[in-house]
């Protein structure tokens, strides 16, 4: 009976562990995505300012 309360446990931990891994890869990618974003607004923004300038 120890032994399978044991493994449920390391099962639920590793479970855990690996819902982590993968909400947390979720908000990086997410803050990239955003950041990139807004780097290409910033671009698009600069270039129409400059072919106004012309």
């Amino acid at each position: 009976m120890k032994t399978i309360l044991d493994i449920f446990v390391l099962s639920l931990f590793i479970f855990m562990i690996f819902m982590f891994i993968v909400g947390f890869n979720k908000q990086q990618i997410k803050k990239h995505t955003d950041k990139m974003k807004d780097l290409h607004n910033k671009n698009d923004r600069n270039d129409k300012k400059d072919k106004k300038d012309e």
